[in-house]
């Protein structure tokens, strides 16, 4: 199932970076240049419109602050969710993400410890967002944290050696206090 989101979050992406390609977007582009899929990111990165991502050469990326969660991705979670139980909720989400890259594939105490971080990240995100569009905004925020955690292939494969790890496995809900 996560394979097959992954699938589809790729097919999008191809998409925008099509289309980016074919608007020409401004810039060099006025000036009878086209610009390269890669410059129209960072034209939109450095515009705000898309959030600017670590594209270093590790699964981990830079956690300065060293709280399990790339900095990258933080500063797009500060920005993006204002309300101070859904920050916290996400952080607790993009967490889990993370850990899910990093833990030993090998490891099934390990596997099953991080599952359990990401069913307690879902029931916490559940119970902390509200109203009729709940649960459009977690899985929206779940598919974005989803996406800017798996932003370079070493991180995605890292992401689906878990997965793969984890297929055929039995998670329970998780009892207790949920939210970190």
């Amino acid at each position: 199932m996560n394979e097959l989101k992954r699938f589809r979050a790729l097919c999008a992406s191809m998409a925008l970076a099509s289309a980016l390609t074919a608007c020409g977007g401004g810039g060099a582009a006025s000036s009878g240049a086209a610009l390269t899929p890669q410059e129209q990111i960072a034209q939109l990165e450095a515009s705000g419109a898309l959030p600017s991502l670590d594209r270093t050469d590790s699964a981990a990326g830079i956690d300065a602050n060293a709280n399990g969660v790339r900095d990258d991705i933080e500063r797009y979670i500060e920005k993006k969710y204002t309300v101070a139980a859904e920050r916290a909720a996400a952080m607790q989400m993009a967490r889990a993400f993370q850990q899910m890259l990093l833990v030993n594939k090998q490891d099934a105490a390990a596997l099953e410890a991080v599952s359990e971080l990401g069913s307690r990240a879902i029931v916490c995100g559940s119970s902390v967002f509200a109203g009729p569009a709940a649960s459009v905004e977690l899985s929206q925020m779940t598919t974005s944290l989803e996406s800017m955690t798996t932003n370079t292939k070493l991180r995605l494969l890292a992401y689906l050696e878990y997965n793969k790890a984890r297929s055929g496995s039995v998670s329970t809900m998780p009892k207790g206090a949920v939210c970190d």
